[in-house]
């Protein structure tokens, strides 16, 4: 009985924490302006993805340019009306590549994060839980390649599988398990001497199934927040392997491999960099800020709210109406205040005469 009522509790409480959390972030303004950036991704992201699967770039074309038409007599052309964000060496509308690079840039940050969630959870549930040997050869194992600089690991397992997507998914996929591995074993560590971990043990629960079904669930938080936070190095980590050429080809639009082609006209064509660049730092800005909030809703010890001098109880509170009493009739008041004497040590010597004169008698 006790068993079923510790796993039910357990799962209360992770219904409860659900639910703080989400009230945690409505009033977030931190979660909410980066829930904002990331929204409006996403919209770019499905709205260059339809286009080009079911219209053809027929869509984007008709409301505004082809992101791959080249028309050479519009050369680094200035912003206007026709060119909101003006064009590159090509011709090529730069608002419209924008609009595509965005598809890549989410694609790689979830596809990516989405592999190192997995496996980062994976690895370091295991290695907690099971402890001696496999956590030692797990962890080691992780070490090493937490140890090797992650744009160079990028650039050699690129120029090893060579450049592409695909390519580009999978090795910040793997970069990034050692961090989700330690940051997933630690949360295990403090989870698996819980009382209802002991509670499904004592039931005869297999291993598996209270790791996975017990632990993990409970120690999402801090991957999860980990997993936003990490979205926008990732981003930053793609764009810089195709702004070096091991990244995203040509002609496929992506914020790197746009800077890179703004290198030779910084000069006379700066907005040809400037605003794949902003794009960039306004994508990361809107995944940290998102990140910082769920981090602040999900954990806490990090959460620091300001207290509501309203709800508090009057009993704590000085009235308005209740009269204050200068200092200097405090001072004057007498000694002895409805009957009792303020001097201890009188007190004291009366009680011990009483007791003599009772023994008298």
């Amino acid at each position: 009985m006790s068993t079923t009522n510790s796993l039910s509790e357990s799962s209360i409480d992770t219904e409860s924490r659900l639910k703080g959390t989400i009230r945690e972030l409505r009033h977030s303004p931190t979660a909410i302006a980066g829930a904002a950036i990331v929204g409006i991704l996403v919209v770019l992201a499905i709205f260059s993805t339809i286009d080009l699967v079911v219209f053809d770039k027929a869509l984007i074309t008709a409301i505004h340019e082809n992101p791959h038409a080249q028309n050479t007599d519009e050369s680094y052309s200035a912003p206007s009306l026709d060119h909101p964000m003006g064009t590159d060496d090509f011709g090529r509308d730069v608002l419209s590549r924008i609009i595509y690079g965005s598809r890549i840039a989410l694609a790689i940050g979830i596809i990516s994060v989405g592999i190192s969630f997995l496996g980062g959870i994976a690895c370091g549930a295991a290695a907690a839980y099971f402890g001696g040997r496999i956590d030692d050869t797990i962890m080691r194992l992780l070490e090493v390649l937490y140890s090797i600089p992650s744009l160079i690991l990028a650039m050699t397992m690129m120029a090893i599988m060579g450049p592409s997507v695909y390519n580009l998914f999978l090795a910040y996929g793997v970069i990034g398990i050692p961090a989700y591995a330690r940051v997933m074993r630690s949360e295990v560590l403090s989870l698996r001497e819980e009382e209802y971990v002991e509670a499904a043990r004592a039931a005869g629960l297999p291993k598996r199934t209270i790791l996975f079904r017990e632990i993990v669930p409970n120690g999402l938080a801090a991957v999860v927040v980990q997993a936003t936070l990490s979205m926008g190095s990732v981003i930053i980590g793609a764009a810089a392997l195709s702004f070096l050429g091991f990244g995203v080809q040509p002609p496929t639009a992506s914020w790197g491999r746009m800077l890179s082609g703004a290198q030779e006209a910084m000069i006379i064509a700066p907005w040809v960099a400037f605003f794949p660049g902003l794009m960039i730092f306004i994508t990361v800005m809107g995944f940290n800020m998102l990140g910082d909030g769920l981090r602040d809703a999900m954990d806490p010890r990090t959460t620091l709210r300001k207290a509501n001098w309203d709800e508090l109880d009057d009993d704590f509170l000085p009235s308005e109406s209740a009269p204050r009493e200068e200092p200097d009739a405090v001072a004057d008041r007498p000694a002895t205040d409805g009957g009792t004497d303020a001097n201890p040590e009188s007190e004291t010597k009366t009680g011990e005469s009483e007791t003599e004169r009772g023994r008298m008698q």
